[in-house]
């Protein structure tokens, strides 16, 4: 027995060696070490979100009513609210900014919109009397009495024979020339003195005698033409219409003549033709427009002899009985008003009636 030998051990197999406790106690301690900076990590990074996170949301709702609410406003203008962020500079307005949607709605305040207006009716537009109409003269009650026109042209220049003129028993139709001077305050005279006024157009004859300055001429172009109508119909005021100075060749061109007559259609004016050249154009461009238009009968002093102007007087009386109406043209020479200042008070007693130029104007189809 005592020399019994003991076999080795198998080859290999190393022999397990018994645990240290140390060592598993120290694994221990380490690793209690490392749960708690992981955990204090944890915290660190939690606490940090929830700042950034509050930070983002308040901005936001900070921010989000001055966009849902405020009405939009040119940069710079308009007041700022108390606490408002202020105006971003210009230069950030070209950059598109993504909206980005609030944690939480927020509803703008009720508004309550403006019931409209209710529609207004404007009345019907009523057309006023036309301009001759509105500066004429009223009518006197002729009954079946013959009635007599009596114009005097070429008012306005001598200054003495105007207003002797003006004096004559009216109501006269007084026709001033529109170059003439001061023609406000004689027009005016001669209105207050009970007569009818119109603008005596100097127009283009077919001789060689002068019309004045600023006549109008066949050979003019339609807008000068137009031009200085327009500066003869603004020489004075409280017309009725216009006639011719002259103007046998103008008022034989009937598209010259037209420009005028067109004019006056469209001021509500009426046209005298005084029948300067049995051409004139006047009546046929008068009835296509609807203008009114009435035309000289006699011319009283052509012949400026005492007795030639009797003789146009009696004339005017003759044509007067035979077609109700005459229209006589004189002009102040001291041989015609003469013979005037006796034979107008003279008109009644032989039964007819002196009245202005606009109580003898037809009806024209329509026009005004």
């Amino acid at each position: 027995m005592a020399g019994r030998v003991t076999p080795p051990p198998p080859q290999g197999r190393p022999k397990p060696r018994p645990a240290k406790r140390r060592p598993a106690a120290r694994k221990r301690k380490a690793a209690k070490v490392t749960l708690s900076r992981g955990q204090l990590a944890g915290i660190v990074g939690l606490t940090a979100i929830v700042v950034l996170a509050g930070a983002y949301f308040a901005g936001k709702d900070h921010r989000h009513p001055a966009v849902a609410v405020a009405p939009e406003a040119k940069p710079g203008t308009g007041p700022r609210p108390p606490g408002a962020a202020p105006h971003p500079p210009a230069h950030a307005a070209a950059s598109p900014q993504v909206a980005e949607a609030p944690a939480v709605p927020v509803l703008p305040p009720a508004q309550v919109e403006p019931k409209p207006e209710p529609p207004v009716t404007a009345e019907p537009h009523k057309a006023g009397p036309a301009a001759w109409r509105r500066n004429a003269l009223p009518a006197p009650i002729t009954g079946p009495h013959p009635r007599i026109v009596l114009v005097i042209d070429d008012l306005g220049l001598d200054r003495p024979r105007s207003a002797r003129a003006v004096r004559l028993p009216g109501p006269v139709t007084t026709a001033w020339l529109p170059y003439a001077h001061d023609l406000a305050e004689q027009t005016h005279a001669a209105k207050a003195a009970g007569h009818e006024l119109i603008v005596h157009v100097p127009m283009e004859p077919m001789g060689n005698a002068d019309p004045g300055p600023g006549a109008l001429t066949t050979k003019l172009s339609d807008e000068e033409i137009q031009r200085r109508l327009t500066a003869d119909l603004a020489a004075f005021d409280g017309y009725v219409g216009i006639n011719n100075h002259m103007g046998s060749r103008f008022t034989s061109d009937e598209g010259k003549l037209a420009i005028v007559l067109e004019e006056l259609q469209r001021r509500g004016l009426m046209f005298l033709d005084s029948r300067t050249a049995p051409t004139t154009k006047g009546p046929e461009i008068a009835a296509r427009l609807h203008l009114p238009i009435v035309s000289r009968d006699v011319f009283l002093d052509d012949d400026q002899s005492p007795k030639a102007v009797q003789a146009m007087l009696e004339r005017t009386e003759e044509v007067a009985r035979r077609h109700g109406t005459a229209i006589a043209i004189g002009h102040p020479h001291d041989v015609t008003l003469t013979a005037l200042e006796h034979w107008l008070p003279t008109l009644q007693a032989k039964g007819f009636t002196l009245v202005p130029l606009t109580a003898v104007v037809p009806p024209a189809p329509g026009g005004t």
